[in-house]
């Protein structure tokens, strides 16, 4: 029960550093093109978690799981980061954060269907509650913003939803007999590998020496924030509470980006946005019970 609360606490904190990684993304995207961001902070990053598990564990790992380890990088980290970065592009802020997600929905099904744990009716409301409270706050009471931007961007938003949903799926048996810092790692550094590729392609050095003191700070933080501390959080949690009640924790990174928006922009907070907010407590502390 001890660790149950702890992995809770510890989701809650994953929560708040995407939600303001967020707000540190949109900063950097002022500067910087996407495929600058996404390759600094995902190729350091995992260099970093490498060399956190060498330092801290055995690096070993059975040559049967090297190409499942691969997979989850391409799916969580080189997929998901293009898909998620050119929706933006073609499509709303707000389309992308609801069709994102969707991926607890069919997550929680699919790891039942895989049988990977059972799902309760219980935590079938509160995915569904969950999500009423994302539709809410992101649309601020305005459905008819879904039909709003492009139907590629929608598609590839969608497509996004679907690959960190499986990218978290996948994970399950590798976290069965890996540590989440070994599943971390060699999933991050398999992802950096395949964005490797595109380095010719997207990154820009001028681009990078041109930003300021600041840019970089921000980078730094969300380098060792967002990405080596809260996907090894992400994966322990998978490890203790299952895959359905940690990935409905993924309903409070908006609430805690618009938040962060709030004290660090200055943005104005909504009354759709405060009730969307409660109404995704409620179902995470609903999924909890």
């Amino acid at each position: 029960m001890e660790r149950d609360r702890l992995s809770d606490l510890s989701l809650l904190c994953v929560s708040l550093i995407w939600g303001a990684n967020i707000v540190a993304v949109k900063y950097l995207l002022t500067s910087l093109s996407p495929g600058n961001v996404i390759l600094v902070r995902f190729i350091t990053g995992s260099v970093l978690l490498f060399l956190l598990l060498f330092f801290l564990e055995d690096v070993k790992v059975p040559i049967r799981d090297i190409w499942r380890l691969a997979l989850l990088g391409a799916m969580g980290i080189t997929i998901y980061q293009f898909l998620f970065t050119y929706a933006l592009k073609y499509t709303s802020a707000v389309n992308v954060g609801i069709l994102i997600n969707m991926s607890p929905i069919y997550g929680g099904f699919l790891s039942a269907l895989l049988g990977y744990e059972r799902f309760a009716r219980k935590r079938i409301i509160a995915i569904v509650v969950g999500f009423l409270g994302v539709f809410i706050l992101m649309t601020k009471g305005d459905w008819r913003v879904l039909f709003s931007g492009d139907i590629r961007g929608n598609a590839l938003a969608l497509l996004a939803s679907l690959s960190w949903g499986l990218y978290t799926i996948l994970s399950k048996p590798l976290l069965d007999k890996h540590s989440p810092l070994k599943v971390t790692s060699y999933s991050m550094l398999a992802g950096s590998v395949l964005l490797g590729v595109f380095v010719p392609c997207f990154l820009d050095p001028a681009e990078l020496a041109r930003l300021s003191g600041t840019g970089w700070l921000v980078i730094v933080c969300s380098i060792l924030f967002s990405i080596v501390i809260a996907f090894f959080l992400w994966y322990r949690a998978v490890a203790r509470i299952g895959l359905a009640r940690t990935m409905i924790y993924q309903y409070c990174v908006p609430a805690a980006a618009a938040a962060a928006s709030y004290f660090v922009s200055g943005e104005r907070l909504d009354i759709y946005q405060l009730i969307g907010g409660v109404i995704i407590f409620a179902s995470v502390y609903l999924s909890r019970r």
